[in-house]
């Protein structure tokens, strides 16, 4: 029971029934029976509470809307802006539930009058209407303290406390504030918390009203003329903030399940395919059991670089974002555009004071960490605390220093070995050199000195830090405050720390076991550089210059290599490990003549100066190609084995480093690959060709193993050049909102549904797989082109033998056929009368009016009535374009039906005869002119791998090398069936797709097979039917 002791004006709260009534001069005393609201939150919306609720509602909504048809809907989804029926309010309401903070129902009648004949109204014992725990309403509940419960132990009211008029509008207004959501279907702030946490936001750091930095005393803003009223900042940061981005992954019904793939679907097995295969997630899980027990937490991942948003228009300007990456998310979408957060836009480079411009980001990160967000999960459908944690950073090495605080320049540059790395000065600059101490101790090449730098090597492989002993090492150092101050000489017990960074206020930080990451093809680039560079003797790229000669001649060592001096003036002869002249010429030219796959790599014959000799505008990608595709095969011939062989080797190691999915069984064994690799370069050669992007490959696979595959780099974009940060920033809020926006529009082109660069169509509604595959023809039907009775033959047996629906009619007549003849000849008088005898099979189901009868099923077994000869086909997200060899046909049956197949010239590629195949340092060469199954050239479409073939300079004409290309959308990657919780088919689906990953390692390693036990997996076609851009 409470008591009110009201004045003159009357306030419904809540529903209140009168118990007793009594009167005196001074006022009116009314015993009440209130029945709370709270029925408002309760989760459980078919409860009796909750429905007895709703019927109180619309009790009271009838009540003070007399006549009305219609009234505003305060459910969740109408959320009071649209109007229905009195009837249609309440289903929605119990499906829906109302809004919570939507206590006083002023919307549909309730009055509230403050007019008084006292000027001074009493009101005691008001029952706050918002939710007790919020932490604001502590704050008005003080400052008003009429609107406090107070009831002593005996049940009995505390005495009435007046109070002034003006001070309860004030105190009304606020509990407004209080009650209304600071966006429709925000239930983490009110208007009055969220204008509380900005006004403590903008007290926070106590900067907001200084016009010099407290630190270097640099002006706030620029210098400009005195009339100008409006102030320029200095510097401008641009925070985009990370929670309602994560909330936003679980509130859409297209990504909350994916958020959960990397523990309900993903495989764990020997291949590593998403950073939850490798160690350091795994370790992290086992450090905090807590955080990892919710499979929603999320993981992410951090990556920064500075681009020039002008281009070539102005060569100092630099921009550097930070991103986001949700690794929760299956590998097809984790790194994709459509699932990256910008979170900040610095306007320069940073430096080591980049960790001025992470303060927001670290804040919010030990935030999530330590108290995290309440979300909804649309695919359970409940509230959860989501967490997040940032597993590690990629970076290039220039900004591997700022967010290390480790220097990347100097004597200890490698950020893993640190002060124990292996450096010296070399011909005018730093090297590093060293590699044996990675090789087993008993090593032969450990006592050699005369071929490496003319000492033995006892000394082990560098030690690794752990995190806590960086951190306890940093907190020992004293670093010169952020900002434009005096330059100063960094002390030598600072060895490269150049600051302590900011990651490290983030409590797991230093429990991680990899915090940074090094870019692969920002190393892979760097390595192409200064290998090719050195080949090939490019002026200003090469390595071994006059002052390397001079620096072996000091070191006393190789001296083949050292400065020519038979005549008065010294020379620098070209070395064994540089092309000759016309050996570069040659290699220049197979490298402009070669074409790729449409849409697989940009035009790199642009990129060749045959004449100059050298290579220009070569991007990232370019050198990932050309490192992986061209170089081994264009130098085998040209440069001496012992310099081959490694090459051979260092191009595989990029090309397992950087696949979709990695073995652990491979990294270890790239792991022992790239010492040799490296110890071999340094007995070819000279010390200044050992920079510190050589030496870092040596960490790569420890990398991999640690974070799984390697991650791919961010896209940036500037639209407008006279505030290009704005813009980006602009243009990155709408690609989010119209990415999110983009997942639930079917019927407009999204980012989600628009067609692929080759369009194939989609797979075909129908029932027979021969008809259904997905493959688009293109251009005019051949004209003067026919085919014979022969032709439609043999493509409709090829048609049948392939079409899984009807391989019991096969096996039937085979076994037919078995009985009729003799062994030699059943096989030829099977494929020879099976389609007259399954065309009247069909006939018989078709007059029996047989269930299995079908239109499809009479269309296969009546053949193709006519055939069309196109230029090219898209199959599988692949165009294929090419001779008349290579054509495309579609073959028409008696109902319009269509069907793709693709006509073939079969290369000889039985290891067993001479002259049909050569492999040459893992490299696979085939003779064009050496063709087989000429009497059956056709294929599915949907059949088609995509094969491109090289000229092979080694072997000559007639030869071609083959290479197998990977399609960037397609991921062949197994999952588990979370409803399946039978261990076996756990098991029996880890071996499968291993035997899967070993199938595909022997093709990658070019493996030769019999053809004739699968002749469906069997596809070449020449590099001319290929479509070059």
């Amino acid at each position: 029971m409470r008591i009110f002791v009201i004045s003159g004006w009357w306030r419904t709260i809540e529903k209140v029934s009168i118990v007793e009534i009594s009167v005196s001069s001074r006022y009116v005393l009314l015993v009440v029976r209130i029945m709370s609201r709270r029925w408002i939150q309760n989760p459980n919306r078919c409860a009796d509470e909750y429905l007895d609720g709703i019927e109180d509602f619309i009790e009271f909504a009838r009540r003070h809307n007399p006549g009305a048809t219609r009234i505003r809907c305060p459910c969740r989804r109408c959320n009071n802006t649209l109007f229905e029926s009195i009837e249609t309010v309440g289903f929605h309401l119990v499906r829906n539930g109302m809004i919570e903070t939507y206590s006083i129902w002023n919307l549909h009648g309730e009055q509230v009058d403050h007019a008084s004949s006292s000027n001074a109204p009493r009101v005691d014992n008001v029952e706050p209407i918002v939710d007790p725990n919020d932490q604001v309403m502590g704050i008005i509940q003080d400052a008003f303290p009429f609107a406090s419960t107070n009831i002593n132990q005996e049940g009995e009211d505390d005495v009435p406390t007046p109070i002034d008029s003006a001070e309860f509008e004030q105190y009304e207004k606020l509990l407004k504030n209080a009650n209304q959501e600071l966006y429709p279907g925000c239930e983490s702030f009110s208007v009055l918390t969220a204008i509380v946490e900005l006004m403590h936001g903008k007290i926070k750091y106590q900067h907001e009203t200084l016009d010099t930095c407290p630190i270097c005393n640099e002006s706030r803003f620029k210098m400009t003329s005195q009339n100008r009223t409006t102030k320029i900042p200095q510097k401008v940061m641009r925070y985009l903030p990370l929670k309602p981005r994560l909330q936003r992954l679980y509130m859409s019904m297209h990504t909350a399940t994916d958020m959960r793939w990397h523990k309900e679907k993903r495989v764990d097995d020997d291949v590593m395919r998403h950073p939850a295969d490798g160690e350091a997630w795994k370790e992290f899980d086992r450090t905090f059991p807590e955080f990892a027990a919710d499979p929603r937490n999320v993981r992410l991942g951090l990556a920064t670089d500075g681009f020039n948003p002008y281009g070539v228009l102005n060569q100092h300007h630099s921009t550097w974002p930070i991103f986001a990456f949700p690794y929760n998310l299956p590998p097809w979408k984790c790194m994709k555009k459509e699932y990256m957060m910008m979170t900040v836009l610095i306007t320069e480079d940073p430096g080591r004071s980049i960790d001025v411009y992470l303060r927001p980001l670290v804040d919010e990160l030990k935030d999530l960490w330590t108290n995290g967000v309440r979300t909804y999960d649309k695919s359970t459908g409940r509230m959860f605390t989501l967490r997040a944690a940032v597993m590690w950073t990629v970076n290039d090495f220039p900004a591997y220093a700022m967010v290390s605080g480790w220097s990347t320049k100097g004597y200890m540059a490698c950020p893993v070995c640190k002060e124990d790395v292996t450096s010296g000065w070399h011909a005018g600059k730093v090297c590093y050199l060293g590699h044996r101490r990675w090789l087993p101790w008993d090593h032969e090449w450990r006592e050699k000195d005369k071929e490496f730098d003319g000492n033995t090597e006892r000394r082990l492989r560098p030690r690794e830090w752990s995190g806590d002993e960086i951190l306890e090492q940093l907190n020992r150092l004293d670093f010169a405050p952020f900002g434009k101050t005096v330059s100063r000489t960094r002390p030598s017990t600072h060895l490269n720390w150049t600051h302590k960074p900011m990651f490290f206020e983030l409590p797991y930080w230093s429990k991680l076991k990899l915090r940074h990451n090094l870019d692969v093809m920002h190393v892979e680039k760097n390595v192409f550089d200064t290998l090719v560079g050195t080949i090939l003797d490019i002026e200003g790229k090469t390595k071994d210059t006059i002052k390397a000669r001079l620096d072996l001649e000091r070191m006393g060592i190789r001296r083949g290599l050292w400065m020519n001096r038979d005549s008065d003036k010294a020379r620098r002869d070209l070395a064994f490990f540089s092309m000759k002249p016309n050996d570069k010429k040659e290699f220049l030219k197979f490298v402009s003549s070669v074409k790729f796959p449409d849409g697989y790599a940009s035009n790199i014959a642009r990129c060749v100066n045959v004449d100059g000799g050298k290579f220009t505008g070569l991007k990232s990608h370019d050198c990932h190609v050309f490192m992986q595709r061209l170089l081994p095969v264009g130098i085998r011939h040209l440069l001496p084995e012992d310099v081959v062989k490694p090459i051979m080797l260092l191009s595989r190691f990029f090309s397992q480093l950087t696949a979709k999915t990695l073995r652990r069984t491979d990294m270890f064994q790239l792991r022992h690959d790239i010492v040799q690799v490296l110890c071999k370069f340094e007995m070819i050669f000279p010390p200044a060709f050992f920079t510190s992007m050589i030496h870092v490959m040596v960490h790569l696979p420890e990398e991999a193993l640690l974070a799984g595959p390697a991650s791919r780099r961010a896209e940036k974009k500037c639209t407008q050049q006279a505030k290009p940060e704005g813009s980006i920033i602009e243009a990155w809020v709408q690609y989010e909102s119209l990415t999110f926006c983009g997942m639930y529009l079917k019927d407009v082109e999204t980012v989600f549904n628009r067609p692929q660069r080759n369009n194939d169509g989609g797979m075909r509604n129908e029932k027979l797989s021969v008809f259904a595959q997905s493959a688009r023809p293109f251009g005019d039907p051949g004209r003067g082109e026919s085919f014979s009775r022969n032709d439609m033959e043999v493509a409709h047996w090829f048609v049948l033998n392939n079409c899984d629906e009807i391989m019991a009619y096969l096996d039937e007549h085979e076994q037919m056929m078995k009985r009729e003849h003799p062994s030699h000849l059943v096989a030829r008088k099977h494929r020879e009368l099976f389609p007259q005898w399954f065309l009247d099979s069909v006939n018989k189901l078709k007059s029996s009016n047989s269930p299995t009868y079908s239109d499809e099923l009479y269309n296969l077994a009546f053949g193709p009535i006519r055939a069309e000869l196109f230029s090219g086909c898209n199959v599988n997200g692949v165009k294929f374009l090419g001779p008349h060899e290579m054509t495309s046909c579609v073959r028409k049956t008696a109902v319009s039906m269509s069907q793709v197949e693709a006509k073939c010239r079969w290369f000889d590629t039985n290891p067993n005869r001479a002259g049909s195949v050569k492999i040459d340092h893992g490299v696979l060469s085939v003779n064009i002119n050496r063709t087989w199954y000429d009497d059956d050239p056709y294929i599915l479409a949907n059949m088609a791998s995509q094969i491109v073939y090289l000229d092979d300079p080694k072997a000559g004409n007639g030869w071609k090398v083959v290479q197998k290309m990977d399609h960037r959308n397609v991921y062949d990657i197994p999952e588990l069936d979370p409803s399946d919780n039978d261990v076996d088919n756990v098991a029996d689906q880890r071996l499968e797709s291993s035997m899967e990953n070993d199938a595909e390692t022997l093709r990658d390693t070019n493996v030769i097979q019999e053809p004739f036990s699968n002749r469906r997996s069997v596809f070449s076609r020449n590099t001319d039917s290929v479509n070059y851009n």
